[in-house]
């Protein structure tokens, strides 16, 4: 594990004492070593972990074993002996990092199952803070529903104030009668002041987390602080938190946007006396996003008075959109994607999703909801969390997309929304195409002598049917491309409502030669739709990816 491997490098750096950690699970004979400060000692401890007993092993070979356990192995943090006091406190913080890293590593199969729990939680707090103009009003139950889902027995919403450079709590929860303090933006050892200057998520433990937050860790229980935030161009920006504000403190900025942080959710003290897991920090994360968001909202619902200062804030919620889609480097460098979103209103429902499986595998996904405007975005922010989600722990198409659909069951049947959704991995290694497509009708494999091949739709759109949704394979040329759009490049209206036609799609891929690129497919293909409307508003959402496979 890379983690491990840099932690224990580090370690050498600090003390220039060699450290291993080796493990053995249950049902395994062999050890197998999750990191090592160097090659050289890896190769001097392995002889260690196979012996009946590992201490008296280290301690014949002038070394020291540390047992390091977790729930699914045992394993063993073998270093060399002779360090100082300070080495030794360091060695004792870091045995329980490695404990949590191996712990994370383990319950990664678990924590997949809670995902749905999750996704409801999502939604459940995007209807609590729909319903409100003060998140204020709503903070306990916020705070509530997060410490819930995690795991966490203490919690505190902080507030915070850039005039008086303070965090103040608004909500608290399992403190009893203690009171919480205003923390000090200055206060830099402060988890919530580390969460609050990164636009991030900070976790600690043991004697860490009592020194990061006294109040809430003061016997030594694992915290996680999480901001809460809002991203921003910086231009146009209302509230009392200007961009420039963040920048000053050190906020991240991505492409020029910068993430805007108006306070802190600090969780402590996990029920399951554990540390909490990348899963409960990611979902944090989320609802510090969605917080943040409201917040924010609420303030402009206060400070918008004209229709000027409305339509400002349209347009950034319609690029916040756009930023939920992944980059087409992901895929890099095996392949090369090209794809583009162009909603018919600030926000839609149409998205893609591309993901770099391995060397050899590619993962394409197109969706669109049916409708456009807000409601149909809200399913897709849904539907496109889901699928990061799902593509990455299952390989098989048809699996991915059965977890999505069992994801979003009750989303789609409260909204009475459907979503059609293709979902493609190209296997260079054996030359196929595996693909799973639930009602999407234009999703196609161009060959390189222009002919367009359909991946059929073999079931209906989510939000239909619940039964099993079969796989399909196909044969796969490394001159071959995968070409998949919405319906909105389909039924585009001229200005005598004459629809542009599948037909007319198809006739420019075939036109297309090995020469050109996905960006030369993609640009090709919306200029027949300009072509066709003419400025006429489009009726509906436009997405298309285009994906082809480099020679290895």
């Amino acid at each position: 594990m890379n983690e491990v491997a840099a932690l224990l490098a580090a370690f050498r750096e600090a003390t220039g004492r060699e450290a291993a950690l080796w493990e053995r699970k249950n049902a395994q004979v062999e050890p197998m070593l999750l990191g090592a400060s160097s090659s050289e000692f890896a190769t001097r401890t392995q002889p260690g972990p196979s012996a009946w007993d590992v201490t008296a092993w280290a301690r014949v070979n002038q070394l020291v074993a540390q047992l390091a356990s977790t729930n699914d192995s045992v394993g063993w943090l073998i270093v060399e002996p002779g360090g100082t006091t300070e080495s030794d406190r360091l060695l004792a913080r870091i045995i329980p990092l490695l404990r949590r890293i191996a712990h994370e590593r383990d319950g990664a199969a678990h924590e997949l199952t809670e995902r749905y729990e999750e996704i409801n939680l999502l939604y459940a707090i995007s209807e609590l803070l729909g319903g409100t103009t003060s998140v204020e009003n709503v903070a306990d139950t916020l705070l509530r529903e997060l410490a819930m889902t995690v795991g966490a027995t203490r919690a505190v919403f902080l507030r915070a104030s850039i005039r008086k450079m303070r965090l103040t709590p608004i909500a608290t929860m399992g403190l009893g009668d203690t009171a919480y303090p205003d923390v000090s933006l200055d206060a830099s050892s402060h988890v919530a002041v580390r969460a609050y200057r990164s636009a991030g998520v900070c976790s600690e433990e043991g004697v860490a987390a009592r020194d990061a937050d006294p109040t809430l860790a003061a016997d030594g229980d694992a915290l996680l602080a999480v901001a809460i935030t809002r991203p921003s161009t910086g231009i146009g920006i209302t509230g009392p938190h200007p961009a420039i504000t963040s920048r000053r403190l050190g906020a991240p900025t991505l492409d020029g946007v910068c993430s805007v942080p108006l306070g802190v959710l600090v969780l402590g003290g996990h029920r399951a006396g554990k540390a909490f897991s990348a899963g409960d920090r990611k979902l944090a994360s989320a609802v510090g996003t969605q917080i943040g968001t409201a917040m924010h909202n609420a303030s402009l619902v206060r400070a918008a008075v004209e229709r000027q200062q409305l339509e400002r804030e349209m347009r950034l919620a319609h690029d916040l959109q756009l930023k939920l889609l992944p980059r087409t480097s992901v895929v890099a460098p095996e392949a090369r994607a090209a794809a583009r979103v162009v909603p018919a209103e600030s926000v839609g429902g149409d998205f893609f999703l591309l993901a770099r499986l391995d060397r050899d595998r590619t993962g394409v996904l197109i969706g669109d909801v049916a409708g456009h405007g807000y409601q149909a975005a809200l399913v897709m922010a849904l539907a496109l969390s889901a699928a990061a989600i799902h593509v990455q722990a299952a390989f098989d198409p048809s699996i991915a997309i059965e977890a999505v659909q069992r994801s979003l069951a009750d989303e789609l049947a409260s909204t009475e929304m459907s979503l059609s959704l293709c979902y493609a991995v190209i296997d260079s290694r054996v030359g196929e195409l595996r693909f799973a497509n639930a009602g999407h009708p234009h999703a196609f494999r161009l060959s390189g002598n222009g002919e367009c091949t359909r991946l059929a739709a073999i079931a209906p759109p989510l939000g239909f049917s619940d039964d099993s949704i079969e796989e399909c394979v196909m044969t796969w040329r490394h001159n071959d491309r995968l070409v998949l759009f919405t319906d909105g490049l389909a039924d585009a209206r001229d200005s005598r409502d004459a629809r542009l036609g599948e037909a007319r799609i198809l006739e420019v891929l075939s036109g297309m030669t090995q020469q050109q690129s996905p960006d030369d497919i993609l640009q090709a293909m919306f200029a027949v739709v300009d072509g066709h409307v003419r400025g006429v508003p489009l009726r509906d959402d436009l997405a298309a990816v285009v994906v082809d496979r480099l020679r290895s």
